[in-house]
């Protein structure tokens, strides 16, 4: 079972836009860090985010298009190495459903 579990909804009309927020470098450092490097569009690939001077790397795990992207911490803190964070994308309506567990 998943430590944390959110779920937000995101008013587009567009899943595919949501799910490139991400899986490519400009989408995920226009959101979360702009200190971002890497590939997030294929299995395999490492990710790399920096928030001053700490850090974290997530390695692209599993990837479905347009509604399931999987990352496995590979570095960063202790408690967090060897953990997966998932992200899944709903449409409902006018809004793109983000469930996101780690």
């Amino acid at each position: 079972m998943a430590d944390i579990l959110h779920r937000i909804g995101i008013k587009s009309s567009s899943i595919d836009d949501v799910y490139r927020a991400l899986t490519t470098m400009e989408g995920l450092a226009g959101w979360w860090t702009s200190n971002t490097k890497g590939e997030g569009d294929k299995v395999g690939n490492i990710i790399e985010f920096r928030f001053g001077a700490g850090g974290f790397d997530m390695k692209v795990t599993d990837l479905n298009m347009p509604d399931h992207v999987e990352w496995t911490v590979v570095a960063g803190p202790d408690e967090w190495l060897g953990t997966t964070i998932i992200w899944h994308l709903k449409q409902d309506g006018d809004y793109i459903i983000v469930l996101f567990k780690h």
